[in-house]
């Protein structure tokens, strides 16, 4: 038999080795499960995100058609503005030559100009007057000429000059 010097210790169940290898694989579960609970809310995240930027881009996609329609739209106004000017110009020369026909024997009293002719009112102090000094220039520019002349008491006649279908008309401006 045996006798030993000092008295027998319990055992404890787990070693200390044991217990250290349990706390090492503990926090390595624990690292692991945190980790993983990170990349889930980091990929729901992600899918929030991703699900906001689609919306974003849908609305800036609408936006921009919008943007798109209205450069348009302005750029329609634009080129009718420039084509109104331009017949505003062209007109206003027209009818500053109109004028530079008539001469200073002839007093219109009124024209009215439109897109099928112009009808002048006025008073001349002869046919003859008319005829030579303003009919010509007015048969070089109308393709129809139809003056209608009324004596007036002091020997002066009043005319109506009805000019039609003039020689741009073949080439009609559209809008």
């Amino acid at each position: 038999m045996r006798y030993s010097f000092i008295k027998p210790k319990p055992k404890p169940p787990i070693d200390s080795e044991s217990k250290i290898l349990a706390i090492f694989l503990a926090v390595t579960l624990l690292l692991i499960f945190g980790f993983s609970g990170f990349v889930l809310m980091k990929k729901r995240s992600m899918a929030k995100e991703t699900l906001l930027m689609r919306q974003q881009t849908e609305q800036l996609t609408r936006k921009s058609h919008a943007y798109r329609e209205q450069i348009r739209r302005i750029e329609h106004l634009a080129k009718k503005y420039e084509t109104i000017s331009t017949n505003n110009t062209l007109l206003k020369e027209s009818i500053q030559n109109l004028f530079d026909l008539v001469p200073d024997q002839i007093t219109l009293t009124k024209a009215v100009l439109d897109r099928n002719g112009l009808v002048l009112y006025g008073v001349t102090p002869s046919k003859d007057v008319y005829n030579y000094l303003l009919l010509a220039p007015l048969k070089s520019v109308f393709q129809r000429n139809v003056t209608t002349f009324y004596p007036l008491k002091n020997g002066w006649w009043r005319f109506v000059s009805v000019n039609e279908g003039s020689i741009e008309s073949g080439s009609e401006v559209q809008e």
